[in-house]
């Protein structure tokens, strides 16, 4: 296409290309590339393109190919950056070779370089994978040092490592101080909790967080679930599991538009010995707001104040909404006020201050 266009490709346009077949593992591609790019349109290759191909063979476990590739750039003349050997750290690393990675991360400095936070990364995931706790923690505590800023990824594989080795209460201490440092977990981060928590058997602990977390974006993937679900059944408690299986059917059904199905599923609940619990509600609740069915809204919130249930954010804040549209009776707001929360009560920023 390039050509055809009359433009003349770079060594950024080959760049992009050689990467983008390595994530594919292409590799007779990357060659015929390489080899087009340098007896064909005579681009010689730079330190980015080195970089790259050191990178896909470290991440496939070639690492002798990926050190044949520096020795080649180093007879070029062209000298390996920080990123180029942060990679084969991490190939090292991967293997489970753990004193090379050392050993290459100690000589950086005499290479006149300076390891960032991807390096320190990667070797302190070496250090967990092996669970080699105490040198991770030391890796770790050694980026502040040095002036460096973990990462959401340095923390969750630090996480990680605790959780693998049942440092529980380690685990949440960092998990506190990442979140003081203004980090907040992503999906990968929280599934890591929810994992260790289960596998450490504290299954209700896992539990708790994830009600706290309430309707969130880190709540809505099917990970989340399948981790408690493995969980719950591991302890023996059956109906946690039972009850966290039937969320995720009542919620796909939602998310389909099926809500008479979904009223379906959550009224066998009760008939089946295993009631819908707080989340249940919650569920079937913004199902119903999101599909502008109003009818059963009321009753389901007299349902849930019987209970002794209550909302959440997310969800306390979609009703307000929809009571400000007019699509729900103003007169419902003293009901809802009794499903609220106290420590939603005491936030002076939500909608059902605002209200009030």
């Amino acid at each position: 296409m390039v050509f055809a266009k009359g433009i003349q490709p770079d060594v950024i346009t080959y760049n992009s290309l050689i990467h983008g077949l390595c994530n594919l593992c292409r590799w007779d591609e990357v060659s015929k590339l390489l080899k087009e790019m340098e007896e064909g349109v005579r681009i010689s290759p730079d330190i980015q393109t080195f970089s790259i191909l050191v990178d896909a063979f470290c991440k496939e476990g070639r690492v002798d190919e990926a050190e044949a590739v520096i020795d080649i750039m180093v007879e070029r003349g062209e000298v390996p950056n920080i990123v180029t050997y942060s990679s084969l750290v991490d190939g090292y690393c991967l293997r489970g070779e753990m004193t090379k990675a050392r050993t290459l991360f100690d000589s950086l400095t005499s290479k006149g370089l300076v390891p960032d936070v991807f390096t320190y990364s990667s070797l302190l995931n070496g250090y967990c994978k092996n669970l080699k706790i105490e040198e991770a923690m030391k890796m770790f505590h050694e980026i502040t040092r040095k002036g460096l800023k973990p990462s959401i990824v340095t923390y969750s594989t630090m996480l990680q490592g605790l959780f693998r080795v049942g440092r529980c209460g380690d685990a949440r201490k960092l998990f506190d101080e990442m979140q003081s440092q203004g980090l907040i977990p992503n999906e990968c981060t929280y599934g890591i909790i929810l994992d260790g928590l289960c596998n450490n058997h504290k299954v209700d602990e896992a539990l708790s967080l994830f009600h706290m977390v309430g309707d969130s974006k880190l709540n809505s993937h099917i990970v989340v679930y399948n981790i408690l679900i493995e969980g719950a059944s591991k302890c023996g408690k059956l109906d946690i599991a039972k009850a966290l299986f039937h969320d995720i059917m009542i919620s796909g059904l939602c998310r389909a538009g099926q809500l008479k199905e979904a009223k379906g599923l959550f009224l066998k609940m009760d008939e089946s010995g295993f009631p819908p619990n707080n989340v249940t509600y919650r569920v079937l609740l913004l199902g119903y707001l999101n599909n502008q069915n109003y009818n059963d809204v009321e009753m389901l919130l007299h349902e849930m104040d019987g209970r002794g249930y209550s909302l959440d954010a997310s969800t306390l804040s979609l009703l307000i909404h929809q009571i400000a549209a007019g699509s729900l009776d103003k007169s419902m707001v003293q009901l809802i006020g009794r499903l609220v929360p106290k420590e939603l009560m005491d936030t002076p920023d939500t909608v059902w201050e605002k209200l009030k």
